[in-house]
């Protein structure tokens, strides 16, 4: 799978934007990245150095170089040759609107803006968006340069077409794109995620068992199946024969 998508900006630096920067150096890419705390540069440079060995070993290459990796002082500067933009803002709707302004304002016209969002709506923040067609949510998961899944959420002024070449692209990153049929809160990992946490803590609250019964109980049976099979594999294998029927 390939992608003609060479320059890549990020602006936010913290787990999920370091992650990301990680993810795109190991891919080649060429990537300019702001943050407005000056100390997110040291931890950045420090993650790069934890990780070294084991993403050369995780991407089979044999050097992992930061020559292509450039710091800026603004957005307008981040943004301005970048084919794509991630944006990892934190969680917060007028915080990423703010942002978001900003980057249109200085990016190229057709290029993607995407957003590490975890649950919020893309309809509402691209409302701000100059072409808000190729404003798009792009959830990963932590840490990013490990976990292959990206989901992929378009709002209601997106263009398949920018939902589409994203795909290409996060796929010539080695990621699994799942693509939302239509935007909701959460979006559909977390939502199952968050199924699971509810019912932990009514179990919890009705005292029938303890934090560490219920990470056992994950992490020894259905947390091993999981990675390889969801849901509806494995009662479908379940069932014999006839299957989930």
């Amino acid at each position: 799978m390939s992608s003609s998508f060479q320059k890549i900006a990020v602006i936010g630096t913290g787990v999920i934007g370091t992650g990301w920067t990680l993810r795109f150096l190991a891919n080649k890419k060429t990537v300019f990245v702001f943050d407005p705390k000056s100390e997110q540069k040291k931890f950045l440079l420090n993650e790069i150095k934890r990780a070294r060995n084991s993403i050369k070993k995780y991407y089979k290459i044999s050097n992992f170089s930061i020559k292509k990796l450039y710091f800026v002082n603004t957005i307008k500067e981040a943004v301005k040759y970048a084919d794509l933009i991630q944006e990892n803002a934190p969680e917060n709707e007028n915080v990423k609107k703010k942002i978001i302004k900003e980057i249109s304002k200085w990016a190229k016209p057709k290029a993607i803006i995407a957003s590490s969002s975890s649950g919020l709506l893309p309809s509402r923040i691209q409302l701000v968006c100059k072409n808000p067609e190729r404003f798009i949510i792009a959830h990963p998961f932590n840490p990013v340069y490990l976990l292959p899944l990206v989901e992929l959420v378009k709002g209601r002024k997106t263009k398949y077409t920018y939902i589409n070449k994203s795909k290409l692209f996060y796929q010539s990153l080695g990621m699994q794109t799942l693509i939302l049929k239509k935007e909701i809160e959460g979006y559909l990992s977390d939502r199952l995620q968050e199924a699971i946490w509810r019912e932990s803590l009514h179990i919890i609250k009705e005292n029938l068992a303890s934090t560490e019964d219920l990470d056992k109980a994950i992490i020894n049976g259905p947390g091993l199946r999981w990675a390889l099979m969801g849901n509806f594999l494995t009662f479908h294998l379940a069932g014999g024969k006839n299957g989930i029927e």
